[in-house]
């Protein structure tokens, strides 16, 4: 499952309705509202057809019977009262079902279309991944499992990667650094691609495209006893930091590496355990060993990422395990003896 997003200011959402409000409040204005002098604000363009969609439904429901008799009533009711100034009062009220009614249907899009949230925080569930589109256009896609906080200013674009994995495409911004913070791990870019993963005791960075900088940032009442570590990488490399004294840098193939995405987990040499870990991020349906007894094996292939019977049966195959039993919740297995 694919959820997507985008960050939209609340002040293009406002600048939206103005628009919408004023181009339908002629009778005779043409469908849809003419988008060519809104140059690249696509934030704007974005709020605007959300709001369009709005609109018609308001006009759907304006011709239901019981709303056109509630509306009789009211006219009859209020008709003595010739101080206030009811067109104003329908405008403010439009400006105010547009932004909030926009916002009720951005948050339940159909299918496939981006989802605009002025929020901050972003996360999914098991067996689930999304695309998340920021405010300065970079697009971030979120593994199953995963969280992050993001907050976009002037100067520099700062994302903190709570739990999981996260792949950053960052939209090109020399003036404004993109910093991605994984534990005490910092990943500074400007326009680039690479995922940031958070793991226990580790943090992966893969650079697929350009080059990135990853420092140490010190932690709190720390004593200073060596400098921090830090690492220039380049496309097509994998950095994985063990806590805080064991850095590698090695070369990797990025679309091996981000399989991922598309919803494919390589394993090259991986050892059994952290395979089975992988596994079980995407689904609920969890593979558990009987006794946590986990073979000391390394595991080789492409597999389906929620297929945890697939999994299952295909390791039960290599001779490495024993399918125990199978329910809606687990697969248990056991290992298998080689005495």
């Amino acid at each position: 499952m694919i959820r997507r997003f985008r960050l939209v200011p609340d002040s293009a959402r406002r600048r939206a309705a103005q628009r919408v409000m004023e181009h339908y409040a002629d009778p005779f204005a043409p469908d849809p509202v003419d988008l060519s002098d809104d140059g690249d604000d696509l934030a704007l363009e974005d709020e605007i057809l959300a709001m369009e969609q709005v609109w018609a439904m308001a006009g759907a429901v304006a011709q239901d019977p019981r709303i056109m008799a509630a509306r009789e009533e009211d006219l009859a009711r209020y008709a003595p009262r010739k101080h206030w100034r009811p067109v104003a009062l329908v405008a403010a009220m439009l400006v105010v079902m547009l932004v909030g009614a926009a916002t009720l249907l951005l948050r339940h899009p159909g299918d496939g279309a981006p989802q605009q949230i002025a929020a901050s925080n972003f996360s999914t569930g098991v067996a689930e991944r999304s695309q998340v589109v920021l405010a300065d256009r970079s697009n971030v896609t979120l593994d199953a499992d995963s969280a992050i906080t993001v907050q976009i200013s002037d100067r520099e674009r700062n994302v903190s990667l709570q739990r999981g994995r996260a792949l950053f495409e960052v939209a090109k911004d020399r003036s404004r650094p993109f910093l991605v913070r994984a534990g005490n791990k910092q990943v500074r870019a400007t326009g680039t691609a690479f995922s940031v993963e958070l793991r226990d005791d580790e943090v992966i960075v893969i650079v697929t495209e350009g080059t990135v900088e990853v420092t140490e940032l010190p932690r709190p009442r720390a004593r200073a006893s060596a400098p921090p570590h830090s690492a220039e990488m380049k496309a097509g490399t994998q950095l994985v930091a063990h806590n805080d004294t064991d850095w590698s840098v090695a070369a990797i193939d990025p679309l091996q590496a981000t399989s991922w995405r598309v919803g494919r987990l390589q394993f090259n040499g991986n050892p059994l355990s952290e395979a089975v870990a992988e596994m079980n991020r995407y689904s609920r349906q969890k593979l558990v060993f009987r006794d946590d007894r986990i073979p000391n094996d390394h595991i080789v292939g492409v597999f389906k990422a929620g297929d945890t019977l697939g999994f299952a049966q295909a390791i039960e195959l290599g001779g490495f395990v024993r399918i125990v039993e199978t329910t809606p919740d687990h697969i248990e297995v056991e290992a298998v003896s080689r005495d």
